[in-house]
């Protein structure tokens, strides 16, 4: 009776709140399910390559999803705007939950690769749409604290990854890395689709289909250069020529979206200095991030022979840390603008990172915890803020495109620098045949310079961030599109907005 009750409270709470907080509370579902498997499937590698006889492949299970990833993000701008972002998500999201259980019936490796690209094809439309979405549906002065919630999802969702993967292969197998994410779509898309309102579509626009099989095949070479690069060699001929091609295509594509009234991306949104810093800030705060997602269980497993789901536990600090702080760093931008935020938590995040680049394979778990959750609230404290500033300095009629651009920005950084970064790893660790008592010490000192190239990363950041907008600035660019909104719902666009700041 009591735990009825109870229930009977939560619900009443939820139907009570505005609108636009039920659409995002929601939108959240379903967009921390797409990135918790960005993580989730990395400690069941080794157990579908056993299974499947893939050692040498493997790494395609991660590649298929990532280049599928990239394309559909940049595909979602136009789909969004064309057809109405309520709509797209939820096919998105069914394209996702779909791919999912493909995959945990996968009877061989072809097939399970195809479905991760379905997976990837409808989480890369996910994401984007999602930010669109909830940018839709708050005004300018309130997009902070909202994106503050919603960044939960996307900041704290990769940390927890690898604590739900290690438990569920180390326990029930790794086709449940898979087969979670079904019953959540399958009640995530009827409820959104029930509840979730749709707006006007913004334009529309034709489908540039040239520049779209040149960028797709151009983001596909790429990423899948940067993604084998490391197992293949950077000198062989196959990466060098997937590099090249593919920033060649890539290079075409930007020409072409230039020269064309309706390109498939908005390439010009480039050209808006407060935008594209924006973009580089948050570019860079990701890699940073994944230096502590990567290199940390790396050494952890492999200096210390500590199991994957006890590394995973171990991880968890940090989203706790980003959990707590993110909705403060949401307000902060709204009120402050983004150089305080910004500053201040890639400050707590350095000092974080400069502890993390001293560790011996002496220095305590808890330690490494401890410092691991500082860097959670510093991150939290100052990524919502460079998201928010690059939405508000476009306008609202380019919230789809500047969404789908900074997504896929953001994948390049990554892959990119996280490809950097593996490189200068692999070449200070010492050859595995070495045994010796010196390796080990070698190999710390290789894990530690992660976090010293991260650190420095997170200065340059301080640095950009003195040329972010400031208070007054950001005070005006909300007042702008603030305008902006009131004239497109005077014309019939944002209609439902505005019945929502009417209810």
């Amino acid at each position: 009776m009591k735990a009825a009750t109870e229930a009977t409270v939560s619900r009443g709470r939820f139907t009570n709140l505005p609108y636009q907080w039920k659409a995002m509370w929601i939108v959240l579902l379903g967009t921390f399910m797409v990135v918790l498997d960005t993580t989730i499937v990395s400690l069941g590698l080794r157990s579908v390559a056993d299974d499947f006889h893939a050692d040498k492949n493997i790494e395609w299970v991660v590649t298929s999803y990532i280049v599928a990833l990239g394309v559909a993000q940049l595909v979602s701008g136009w789909l969004g705007d064309r057809f109405g972002r309520a709509r797209v998500y939820i096919y998105a999201l069914a394209v996702f939950t779909l791919g999912s259980l493909a995959c945990s019936v996968a009877p061989g490796f072809g097939w399970l690769i195809a479905a991760r690209a379905l997976q990837g094809a409808g989480g890369g439309i996910v994401v984007p749409i999602a930010m669109a979405i909830i940018y839709d549906l708050f005004e300018p002065s309130e997009r902070g604290r909202a994106i503050g919630y919603f960044s939960i999802a996307l900041m704290a969702a990769p940390a927890i990854g690898p604590v739900l993967g290690g438990t569920l292969v180390s326990s029930i197998g790794w086709r449940w890395l898979f087969l979670i994410n079904v019953p959540i779509g399958l009640m995530a898309v009827p409820v959104t689709a029930r509840l979730l309102r749709e707006s006007a579509p913004v334009a529309r626009r034709t489908f540039d289909l040239l520049g779209f099989v040149v960028v797709a095949m151009g983001l596909v070479a790429l990423l899948v250069g940067l993604q084998q690069g490391g197992s293949w060699g950077w000198s062989s001929g196959s990466v060098v020529v997937l590099l090249v091609v593919g920033g060649g295509l890539l290079t075409l594509f930007v020409i072409r979206a230039l020269s064309i009234e309706s390109p498939l991306a908005e390439i010009r949104l480039f050209t808006n200095p407060v935008f594209s810093l924006s973009l580089v800030v948050m570019s860079l705060s990701t890699l940073a991030q994944y230096a502590r997602i990567v290199y940390i269980p790396l050494e952890l497993q492999g200096l210390r022979d500590i199991p994957a789901s006890t590394v995973g536990w171990l991880m968890m600090p940090s989203a706790v840390g980003m959990a707590i702080t993110l909705p403060l760093g949401g307000k902060l931008a709204d009120k402050l603008g983004a150089r305080v935020p910004v500053t201040a938590g890639m400050a707590v995040v350095a000092a974080a990172y400069w502890q993390l680049s001293h560790l011996s394979v002496d220095t305590s778990l808890w330690t490494i915890s401890i410092w691991i959750f500082l860097g959670g609230l510093g991150s939290g404290i100052g990524m919502t803020a460079p998201n928010v500033t690059s939405m508000n300095a476009v306008k609202a009629t380019q919230v789809g495109q500047a969404t789908a651009l900074s997504q896929v920005a953001r994948q390049i950084t990554l892959a990119m620098g996280l490809a950097v970064m593996a490189s200068v790893f692999f070449g200070l660790m010492p050859p595995r045949a070495d045994t010796s008592a010196g390796a080990v010490g070698t190999a710390m000192h290789a894990y530690n310079s992660m976090f010293v190239i991260s650190f420095w990363i997170l200065i340059g950041i301080m640095v950009l961030a003195q040329f972010m907008p400031d208070r007054a600035k950001a005070t005006a660019m909300q007042e702008r599109l603030a305008a902006e909104r009131g004239a497109l719902r005077a014309g019939g666009y944002l209609a439902e907005s505005a019945a929502v700041m009417e209810a």
